[in-house]
């Protein structure tokens, strides 16, 4: 075999036409060399060469390969391959559009429903309204890109660039509008929060300190009567101890039971504060990926803001044009190879 190594590989045709072309339409040579000769691996060509024999196209023996159908039968074959590949590619192609399009489409939505919600928040005032412009906007918006990928040859250029101006400017204004709706859901989550457990937080320190104070005050008024006493003690006038203890006892029992009242309630009020500690914990540990981020971007592990701010651009800037971008590429037309010669 002289024959060089084609420049591509050959399909089943023109590979079996090499056969049928060789001395007798008889060929002398391993897998291996006839897939060099084709431009195939060694693995390709013996499976090749298998399936044809067991479609009766060649006949194997130990010395040599044999093509011994004819060349209607051959070119049969061919033209059945060549068909199915194509039904599989085109069915294949189809089903990716579709999935495309169904992308396209789902991140439309969620993109159109939270850019409309943000938009309502921006413009109060005309709930409805602004529904129902960001809907007719978004469809729009949508129909025009369909209809640039369907048409983009065929129209006018002026047409083209007025089009592509409108969708830009709706893109942005969508953007706008994500930005907008996830803002105000990390503000309002965070904010809602913290000003709940601010509120509680300095309750409970201001009924802490009054009833410090009051324990402080059952505390002082106890000691003096118990300094009366040992002061009586010292001097050694014990009848007159005696005497205040018997006058200022039933005193002093209530103000020691009006004290162990006054413990429990203080006691009670630091285990609601602890409580109220733990919450605000857990609201911390809520946002720690957000102190991460933080701490990557080289900020304060207290500016929550800069880190959120930045992911919420980075979800704005691929929501809507991946969208627009999936719905350009279901609308596309495959590029389609010149027939080899």
């Amino acid at each position: 075999m002289t024959n060089p190594t084609p420049i591509r590989p050959f399909d089943d045709a023109e590979a079996l036409a090499w056969l049928r072309s060789q001395v007798g339409g008889r060929a002398t040579a391993s897998a291996a060399e006839l897939g060099r000769q084709w431009g195939w691996n060694r693995m390709r060509a013996g499976r090749r060469l298998k399936a044809w024999q067991l479609a009766g196209y060649i006949h194997r023996d130990a010395e040599a390969i044999v093509v011994t159908g004819g060349a209607a039968a051959v070119t049969e074959h061919v033209r059945g391959t060549v068909t199915l590949q194509r039904s599989v590619t085109r069915h294949s192609a189809t089903a990716i559009r579709l999935v495309a399009l169904g992308a396209a489409l789902a991140l439309a939505c969620v993109s159109a429903t939270f850019s409309i919600n943000g938009l309502t928040a921006i413009f109060a005032g005309a709930f409805w309204p602004v529904i129902t412009m960001g809907a007719a906007l978004e469809t729009g918006k949508l129909v025009a890109t369909a209809w640039l990928a369907e048409h983009w040859q065929g129209a006018p250029r002026l047409l083209r660039a007025v089009l592509v101006a409108m969708i830009t400017m709706l893109m942005v204004l969508n953007a706008v509008g994500v930005f907008g709706f996830l803002t105000r859901a990390h503000l309002d989550h965070t904010v809602t929060a913290y000003l709940a457990i601010a509120d509680r937080s300095a309750e409970i320190e201001a009924r802490l300190t009054v009833q410090a104070q009051a324990v402080a005050d059952l505390d002082r008024r106890i000691a003096q009567i118990d300094t009366a006493v040992e002061e009586s003690t010292r001097r050694g006038r014990a009848a007159g101890a005696m005497a205040i203890v018997d006058q200022r006892r039933g005193e002093r029992a209530d103000l020691a039971a009006t004290r162990q009242r006054e413990l429990k309630t203080l006691a009670g009020l630091q285990i609601e504060k602890a409580k109220i500690d733990g919450e605000r914990k857990r609201i911390e540990a809520d946002v720690g990926p957000v102190r991460y981020l933080a701490e990557l971007m080289g900020a304060p592990a207290t500016d929550f803001e800069r880190p959120v701010r930045l992911l919420t651009l980075a979800l704005v800037a691929v929501l809507d044009p991946l969208a627009i971008a999936l719905l350009l590429a279901a609308g596309a037309r495959p590029l389609t190879r010149a027939p080899a010669q």
